[in-house]
């Protein structure tokens, strides 16, 4: 594949995982939201459900979509926990911010939600396609 193909592709694959990061922020969002005000959870502990919740739906996603080779593969709960492993440094960075802003700057929920979750893409994208997600 000729450098032009490979950017391409990588800009592609790059358009696909922030689709679904969005749908990803959506699900943590919606779920965040009912238990804060559903269920009167502390919006700091129940960004933890909330997390793992939209973290199973984005692994879901991007290996049937943005990742779309890995779909020859059977999912496994391996897979499952390189995903996490490998985005846990953007997960605990994205829960450090947050919890930053909304404990410390009293900021609002979803606009923390939103800058914590827009730092941490990055990083989750790098190890998401370098390790988990990666043509074998």
């Amino acid at each position: 594949m000729n450098a032009r193909g490979h950017i391409s592709r990588h800009a592609f694959q790059i358009m696909r995982f922030l689709m679904v990061g969005g749908i990803g922020f959506a699900v943590d969002a919606v779920v965040l939201l009912l238990l804060v005000h559903g269920a009167g959870m502390s919006p700091v502990w129940a960004r933890i459900p909330s997390l793992l919740i939209a973290l199973t739906v984005t692994w879901w996603l991007h290996r049937s979509f943005t990742f779309a080779w890995r779909g020859e593969v059977a999912p496994s709960s391996r897979e499952w926990l390189r995903f996490v492993v490998a985005n846990a440094f953007g997960n605990g960075l994205n829960l450090g911010i947050y919890w930053v802003l909304i404990g410390f700057l009293g900021w609002g929920i979803l606009l923390s939600l939103t800058i914590a979750s827009v730092v941490a893409a990055g990083i989750n994208y790098a190890m998401s396609a370098r390790w988990v997600f990666r043509r074998d």
